[in-house]
């Protein structure tokens, strides 16, 4: 099976981009051809990226998925189907989809939706004033959320205009897809609300590869871990006024960086808990692995719907109990009071409570981790993500199947 690949980004980025990445590599050890066509080259190992797909001879770049340039190699995506061929087209994270609808039309299109921007127009899926989870599909109660005001770093007045009509005419488009791929059921629903047809839309967690390995003892030491970017809809300020409630001793790690970890930092000195939290930045795989295993419990305290939540899979992965907010697809792989404790959507008091119950219960934490190792291992491995992706590419999975 011929397979184009297709996102704005070319490299090791985001979450994204390593689906994409372990997609292709294991469609490829399957023996199917793998091609990709991009917007721009960013983030790490560019070249190793591309090898992933057969070296750059297979990836093309087009100004109509992003900042593709003639120096480059830019070509029109039309010119890209016409040179490979595709039995199939698979797109990611993209904008806007290209402007060919007679050639789409005549090839079986499929589409993973890693986040919300396809449905909403603030891409956050949370309110601005309440930070509440918005439970409506895009239509004018997005005007009333200021959903027309965006933020932007090249504007001189720090924000640049949203058309909502312009989002919502470009989900639209998508509906004619063969395929819409989701990884919870959240997702599933936010797409269903937004007018995508009931057969077309479908759950496949978008799993990466993790090394099959046996979790280290969990520890004694009372340690807590949080992965993830350091950016208002982690929730890492609710981790923070939590952390403020637990009486009893602990450490905790911040792993990741970005826009919001200034302010963090000094919100966790006003909490006083400066000498208990840790900011680690950005550690490598395998550092970061060591420190799972260092950790009693990890928490994933988000305040936007995570479209799947891909830490917890790797805190079980490690053996690990998850502390988490009940929000977007948190609940479809964190399974309360079995693998780890589910708190009410921004509820700190109820997260401070879930965190001080297994800091100070070894046993529920050392079994839960236990727990959510097997369920991982059963339900999320990447063997069975690989079958499932396959099927779709081809069109074997029937709507009701």
């Amino acid at each position: 099976m011929k397979i184009l690949f297709v996102n704005e980004k070319c490299g090791y980025f985001g979450g994204v981009e390593q689906n994409v990445a372990d997609s292709a590599a294991g469609m490829r050890a399957r023996g199917h051809e793998c091609y990709l066509a991009y917007g721009t080259t960013t983030g790490q190992e560019v070249e190793k990226y591309q090898d992933l797909f057969g070296g750059p001879s297979n990836c093309f770049a087009s100004s109509e998925l992003g900042l593709a340039s003639a120096d480059q190699g830019d070509t029109s995506f039309e010119a890209i189907l016409n040179r490979i061929g595709p039995e199939v087209i698979y797109f990611h994270k993209v904008e806007r989809l290209p402007s060919c609808e007679h050639l789409l039309s005549q090839v079986r299109t499929v589409r993973m939706v890693h986040d919300h921007d396809l449905c909403c127009p603030r891409r956050h899926k949370y309110y601005a004033i309440s930070s509440k989870v918005c439970e409506h599909r895009a239509d004018w109660r997005c005007w009333l959320d200021l959903a027309f005001v965006a933020r932007s770093g090249s504007s001189p007045i720090g924000v640049t205009l949203v058309s909502i009509g312009r989002v919502i005419k470009e989900m639209k488009r998508n509906h004619v897809l063969d395929r819409v791929l989701v990884g919870s059921h959240f997702m599933r629903k936010e797409l269903l609300q937004n007018g995508f047809p009931t057969e077309k839309v479908r759950i496949l967690a978008p799993v990466v590869r993790l090394a099959a390995q046996s979790p280290k003892p969990v520890p004694k030491e009372p340690r807590i871990l949080f992965v993830g970017q350091l950016i208002r809809g982690k929730g890492v300020d609710l981790l923070l006024r939590a952390l403020q409630k637990v009486s009893v001793e602990f450490s905790a790690a911040i792993v990741g960086a970005g826009n919001a970890q200034v302010k963090l930092e000094d919100l966790c000195r006003r909490l006083g808990l400066a000498s208990k939290v840790q900011f680690r930045g950005w550690v490598g795989h395998d550092e970061l692995g060591k420190i799972y295993d260092s950790a009693r419990i990890v928490v994933v305290p988000s305040r936007w719907p995570e479209p799947f939540g891909m830490v917890g899979i790797e805190a079980m992965n490690h053996g690990r109990a998850v502390v988490a907010f009940g929000v977007g697809g948190i609940p479809d792989w964190l399974k309360h009071e079995e693998t780890g404790l589910l708190a009410p959507e921004q509820d700190v008091d109820a997260l401070a409570l879930a965190v001080h119950r297994l800091l100070t219960d070894w046993e529920l934490a050392a079994s839960m981790g236990e727990k959510g190792y097997a369920h991982g291992r059963e339900r999320y491995s990447f063997d069975r993500y690989l079958d499932g992706l396959e099927s779709h590419l081809r069109g074997e999975i029937s709507p009701t199947s």
